[in-house]
């Protein structure tokens, strides 16, 4: 992954990384992942 074109997020246990920063863009869905990953009790 390059970082521009094709984003990556990967998960490994309570480890969850992005090779961008999903807090500078509009689009919600990693948010929306790891809060229901947390509320599930996913990742402790």
């Amino acid at each position: 992954a390059d970082g521009k074109r094709h984003p990556v997020a990967v998960r490994q246990g309570a480890l969850f990384a992005t090779s961008f920063h999903p807090e500078l863009t509009t689009d919600l869905r990693v948010h929306r992942y790891f809060f229901d990953q947390v509320c599930a009790g996913a990742i402790k």
